[in-house]
């Protein structure tokens, strides 16, 4: 329980700035989602035939999170990072990005689909160059059982770097590409009131970077959270005023 107790804390980071206005908590509705990863790529083929980086390792966290009045929408940001190397070449390699914009969708108790947008550092010394990129990102996270679904993608638009630049050829609208899909199985809680759960998953990655596609498998540890749906009443007797939340606790 640990575990979802500091998710907890997070879960009320993002929600905490939303209740200035003094509206009463449980009229506000949100989610969070935390993620240790370790992903290895290799490549499987150079497009551009001059790229020094064909094994790429990277291992790090993905913290994202929903808030808002709605019951099904709210407003999204997320921070990832992640650090590594690319082997045969000994160079460090770094993956830094923040969406301070987007947009959650709730499905279920805990499933959410949001996309955001942002600003990302990514580059490896000695064979990836240094570039500040402009992402779009995709998550999806579905289950709420012992059984989820996880899936993330990125297009990213490369500012600087010239040699990066329209080197994703499998779209024409962005210059990097990535992509995870993945399945955890572990536990479902309602504890405290909160839907969550937590477990181990596995999965694929494919990238376009530099000029490179890369393939390989993901395998990391993940939590996420809800606040509790609310109930509501939707035929009230002569006189009683429709209300959200649960009559009998009012």
């Amino acid at each position: 329980m640990r575990a979802q107790l500091s998710l907890a804390l997070a879960l009320g980071v993002v929600v905490a700035p939303e209740v200035a206005d003094a509206r009463p908590f449980d009229e506000w509705q949100g989610g969070a989602w935390f993620h240790y990863e370790l992903t290895a790529l290799h490549d499987i083929e150079d497009t551009k035939a001059d790229s020094p980086a064909n094994q790429l390792i990277l291992a790090g966290v993905r913290i994202h999170g929903f808030v808002g009045q709605s019951e099904t929408i709210g407003y999204h940001v997320g921070l990832d990072f992640a650090f590594g190397g690319t082997l045969h070449e000994r160079g460090f390699a770094y993956d830094v990005a923040l969406f301070p914009v987007g947009v959650g969708v709730r499905f279920g108790r805990t499933g959410v689909i949001a996309f955001g947008a942002g600003f990302q550092a990514i580059g490896a010394t000695t064979t990836i160059d240094d570039a500040v990129a402009l992402p779009l990102e995709v998550n999806l996270e579905l289950g709420d059982g012992r059984l989820r679904f996880l899936a993330r993608g990125r297009a990213a638009y490369i500012a600087g770097a010239d040699g990066r630049q329209s080197a994703a050829p499998s779209i024409a609208f962005a210059d990097e590409l990535d992509a995870t899909v993945g399945l955890r199985i572990g536990h479902h809680y309602e504890d405290y009131g909160f839907p969550s759960g937590n477990g181990y998953f596995v999965g694929a990655s494919y990238r376009e970077l530099a000029g490179t596609r890369f393939a390989g498998l993901v395998i990391g540890y993940s939590i996420d959270m809800s606040t509790p749906r609310k109930a509501v009443n939707p035929k009230p007797h002569v006189g009683e005023p429709y209300r959200r939340g649960c009559p009998e606790c009012d």
